[in-house]
Order: C-alpha cells, then sequence, then structure tokens
C-alpha cells in the first residue's frame, strides 16, 4: 500500500468515542452506521437559521435542533442516544440528551442539576457544561467548568456523572497518577465513579 494513501485513510476515521462540532461541513455517523447527523444552513452566516438533520440511512431526514452559535455531538456505543452541548451563549453552555427512537431531548442537564452540588457563585459566573464521553449506553461523564464573575474571580472545574435513565448525578474523581483505572468496554480515561450520589437539593 502506499504510504501515503495509508496514512490520508487514517487521517478520515474518527478517534473513537469523538464527537463532532456543528455548524460544520462534517458528518458525524452513528456506530452502528443507520444514523447520520448533518447541519443545513451556511456554516459562517449566524443570521441564517442553522439546522440540526438527523438522517437515517435510506430513510427520512428529521430536524433535530436549531443551532445558534455552535454545539458538539456525541454518540452513545449503542446508537440509541446522541449527547448534544449547545454553546449557546459567550458565558454559558448546556447538555441535551436525544433519544434517537423520539427524537425528544431531556430536559436540560443544567435544570436537572442540583444546585446545591457547586457553589452558587459558580452557576452564575461564567459556567459551561460540557459533555467529556460516554462511559456506556447509560452513562454521560460531563464537566461544569468556568470561573466566577466577582472579584476575586476564580476558575473552577468539576466532573459528574449522569446516568440518563434515571437522571441520578454521581461524583467523578481523578485516579491519582500511580493507580490504574481498569477498563469495562467503554474507556474510563483517568475517571472513575465513587458511587456517591449527588445530593438533589434544589434545582432549577
Amino acid at each position: 500500500m502506499n504510504p501515503l494513501f495509508f496514512f490520508a485513510l487514517l487521517a478520515t476515521i474518527p478517534a473513537l468515542g469523538a464527537g463532532v462540532q456543528f455548524p460544520s461541513d462534517a458528518s458525524c455517523k452513528s456506530p452502528d452506521g443507520k444514523w447520520t447527523l448533518v447541519c443545513k444552513g451556511r456554516v459562517n452566516d449566524e443570521a441564517e437559521p442553522r439546522l440540526l438533520l438527523l438522517n437515517r440511512v435510506r430513510g427520512r431526514s428529521v430536524e433535530l435542533r436549531r443551532i445558534g452559535r455552535y454545539c458538539d455531538t456525541m454518540w452513545s456505543p449503542d446508537s440509541d442516544r446522541i449527547a448534544l452541548t449547545d454553546r449557546w451563549a459567550s458565558d454559558r453552555s448546556d447538555i441535551f440528551v436525544y433519544t434517537v427512537a423520539d427524537r425528544v431531548p431531556t430536559k436540560s442537564v443544567r435544570e436537572l442539576f442540583p444546585t446545591n452540588a457547586v457553589q452558587g457563585e459558580e452557576l452564575a459566573g461564567h459556567c459551561y457544561f460540557e459533555a467529556c464521553e460516554w462511559l456506556d449506553r447509560r452513562r454521560l461523564r460531563f464537566k461544569v467548568f468556568g470561573h466566577t464573575d466577582e472579584f476575586p474571580v476564580r476558575s473552577f472545574d468539576h466532573q459528574y456523572i449522569l446516568e440518563v435513565t434515571s437522571g441520578r448525578f454521581e461524583k467523578a474523581t481523578k485516579k491519582k497518577p500511580n493507580q490504574t483505572v481498569q477498563r469495562t468496554g467503554a474507556s474510563r480515561s483517568a475517571v472513575e465513579t465513587n458511587r456517591t450520589p449527588v445530593a438533589a437539593g434544589s434545582r432549577r
């Protein structure tokens, strides 16, 4: 095989678990190859509505979401769900989880998230919710990060795991460098669940 052709082929293969950012000319195919996410509309024109479309192979296309600024999408390993990080404002972002069967998103993760899990000044500041990876078909690791707006300004970065069917949140803790992470099919990077549910508390 021609070496140049081989490297060009590798460049077209997305990393396992990697998502795609929209609007763009790219497409995001589900792991089982039955669905594809594409964007309709001018990529660089925020004045024109950009539509995120869910296409079924040899089937019809349906509108999944209207994109204001931009968003990141990530398929679950079983191709049943899409985690969508909507970066809708310069100081805010949110996560929505779509189930392909009905294409109706869960409530925003920000709205479901217990407000007593992090400090109020963090939620009120530049606060971003971002999907990181699917640990398995039902568990999504995400982070809440950003910086406070009041003096003294400080940054923050917390990681959690959402069990999407029950809506339960768990704190994700980083492993120490000399510890190993047991792999159970899906990559967990350097994060594990401590199995301590986040207190329900009040919600937005």
